[in-house]
């Protein structure tokens, strides 16, 4: 399989992202972190919480996933990276890779985490930003020109605002925010 070709893209966004201290994510015991850690283990105020005997770290799912076409080799989150956002795709790289290696790859896709049409109308959002902040990268969208809204009869409830898909690796989650 050829690699995908990131560069030749139509890059909508991008973002990098850094540790810093004051960011939980990174800094998980002194910043009090509740949720994942960048090193993919759970911690409770700080705390990393681990189960059994003798105790085991409880894993994300994102830090337990192999390598594929959309996943590289490093389980950790990167402590740099760059995210190059196109229409088709939302791409983490690993900024302490000289080479760029990639980590993660999504998909703009119906019913994965990047929808782009999550309510199954006759309308549909474009990525078009990118925000990082404590272990959740967003995207944000906006409505495709030409989409179909409140058109319907009996009228069908249809979103004609922007939206921001939520990458949540601190909660091992994906999650949607509408303004209506």
């Amino acid at each position: 399989m050829a690699a995908y070709s990131y560069l030749t893209q139509s890059i909508q966004s991008t973002a990098l992202i850094t540790a810093k201290t004051i960011d939980s994510f990174y800094y998980p015991t002194t910043q009090g972190h509740t949720g994942y850690a960048w090193d993919g283990t759970l911690y409770a105020g700080g705390v990393r919480v681990a189960v059994g005997s003798p105790p085991t770290p409880i894993y994300a799912s994102w830090f337990t996933e192999g390598q594929s076409a959309y996943r590289g080799i490093l389980p950790t989150f990167p402590q740099t990276g760059l995210v190059l956002l196109s229409k088709a795709a939302l791409t983490i790289l690993d900024g302490s890779d000289s080479t760029l290696a990639l980590w993660m790859q999504f998909l703009l896709q119906n019913n994965f985490a990047l929808a782009d049409n999550f309510n199954g109308n006759l309308n549909g959002w474009s990525p078009s930003g990118l925000a990082y902040a404590d272990g959740i990268l967003s995207v944000i969208y906006t409505p495709d020109a030409g989409s179909l809204f409140n058109v319907s009869s009996p009228p069908v409830y249809n979103v004609d605002s922007n939206m921001v898909v939520n990458l949540d690796f601190s909660q091992d989650t994906a999650y949607l925010d509408v303004a209506i």
